[in-house]
């Protein structure tokens, strides 16, 4: 199962203006101009090292941390470094996370010449909120500037990320989220409910435990109000004008191989997942290393490596194919594991197709609605071990 080289690669820019107190990811909470030089130049070894694994690529993601807190020439650099290494299909999907207080019209100018897509994270739009989840003051008219700068500058497949089930937030405060994220008109909107990791400065502050029945009433608003826009649901937790599905994310979502660059990035190559170290000497160190051959040093920047048995290449097909309002294709199974969806999950299949949470319709198998509101529970019926 997808052993050939990529082309979808992530990039992770690891530095931010502050810590929002939900973020679990690698992150520093200032642009120190010495640690952003000294970071391209390791990136720059590692792109350097993998770009032989990778094929012309077919989606380029950027991520962070805050890409766009960057300086302009720092953010040139990057795209410099990125195009030197990497080549790039016609009609490539290369997409930059972006916080809206962070763009400035230069930045805009610069995104506009490398990406097409920009997936903005706006979480809330009441100060109040965002000010309870740790994110930085900002304009109030913050969004609304951003969108037209970039738009100034011809990108128009922008998205919001929101979240909702925030401290003290009610129906009504979501129902007017997703009606001012709709009101800006952009074309993808992912809604994600607050997650309280440990080691966040969440977690340490003692919140109570999330009102599940509130958040489920939340999550089957965004369903109804966003669909009833032009919006349909595409994957349990993203939203999306037809054609503007995020297809870095479909295809994480169908087991694609893809690369990682950067301090603390993800990676899934040859059935083998595993996160690129994320302390930051540690990184910097071994890339900086003259004596290793690239193979060396590209394991030793490996953390958490986890090479996938066959029944959890199966399992995490369904569990991620599934989470797909599409689902996934028993020809596709059959191509993949050289054996019938039927014959590994046969009696689950049936019996959840006749209590109303699958449909297999067309060759393919898919969560009903019933089966979405349920999602967890389902998804874990497929577990082989």
């Amino acid at each position: 199962m997808n052993t050939r080289p990529c082309r979808n690669v992530y990039v992770h820019v690891p530095f931010c203006n502050g810590k929002c107190a939900y973020c679990a990811f690698y992150s520093e909470p200032e642009v120190n101009p010495a640690s952003v030089t000294q970071w391209l130049d390791r990136l720059e070894n590692d792109a350097a090292r993998k770009s032989a694994q990778t094929l012309t690529l077919d989606t380029l993601y950027i991520g962070g941390g805050t890409p766009t807190a960057l300086p302009p020439e720092t953010l040139k650099r990057l795209f410099r470094i990125l195009e030197r290494h990497f080549s790039f299909l016609p009609g490539a999907e290369i997409s930059i996370e972006c916080n809206p207080e962070s763009l400035t019209e230069e930045k805009a100018e610069i995104l506009a010449r490398h990406v097409n897509r920009v997936s903005m994270g706006v979480q809330s739009f009441r100060p109040d909120f965002r000010e309870k989840i740790g994110r930085r003051p900002s304009d109030a008219h913050a969004v609304e500037t951003a969108l037209r700068l970039l738009r100034a500058n011809g990108i128009d497949n922008i998205g919001f990320d929101l979240i909702y089930a925030l401290p003290g937030e009610t129906l009504a405060n979501w129902r007017e989220e997703l009606d001012t994220a709709l009101s800006h008109g952009v074309r993808h909107i992912s809604a994600y409910s607050l997650s309280i990791e440990d080691g966040t400065e969440l977690a340490a502050r003692g919140l109570p435990p999330e009102d599940n029945e509130l958040s489920f009433a939340m999550w089957e608003a965004a369903q109804k109000i966003l669909s009833a826009h032009g919006m349909p649901r595409y994957e349990i937790s993203n939203y999306a004008r037809p054609g503007k599905e995020c297809r870095h994310n479909n295809f994480y979502w169908t087991g694609v191989p893809y690369l990682g660059f950067g301090i603390g990035a993800a990676s899934f190559y040859r059935q083998t997942r595993y996160t690129n170290r994320r302390e930051r000497r540690e990184y910097e160190a071994i890339l900086s290393e003259k004596n290793n051959d690239a193979q060396t040093v590209l394991h030793r920047l490996r953390e958490e490596i986890h090479v996938q048995t066959r029944e959890e290449q199966m399992e995490e097909f369904l569990f991620l194919g599934l989470r797909r309002m599409e689902g996934i294709a028993q020809e596709e199974f059959e191509r993949t594991f050289s054996c019938s969806l039927r014959d590994v999950y046969g009696s689950v299949i049936s019996d959840y197709v006749q209590r109303g949470f699958l449909r297999l319709e067309h060759g393919r198998l898919a969560l009903t609605d019933a089966g979405i509101d349920v999602s967890n529970v389902i998804l874990s019926g497929f577990l082989l071990s």
